[in-house]
C-alpha cells in the first residue's frame, strides 16, 4: 500500500471576532504516525474541522 502525504498550510479560524487558528501550517510526511494531542478547549476538534 503507498501512502501520500499530508501538508497544511496558512490554515485560519474565527468564531465571529474572535481568532482561533492564524496560519497554522503542518507537515505530516508519508510513513510517519502523528497525534494531535492536548487539553479540552485547546482546538483540536477545530482543527480537524479545517482539515
Amino acid at each position: 500500500m503507498r501512502g501520500g502525504r499530508l501538508e497544511l498550510q496558512g490554515l485560519r479560524r474565527s468564531f465571529g471576532g474572535v481568532v482561533a487558528t492564524d496560519n497554522v501550517s503542518l507537515d505530516f510526511p508519508a510513513g510517519t504516525l502523528s497525534a494531535i494531542i492536548g487539553p479540552n478547549g485547546a482546538g483540536k476538534t477545530t482543527l480537524f474541522g479545517l482539515i
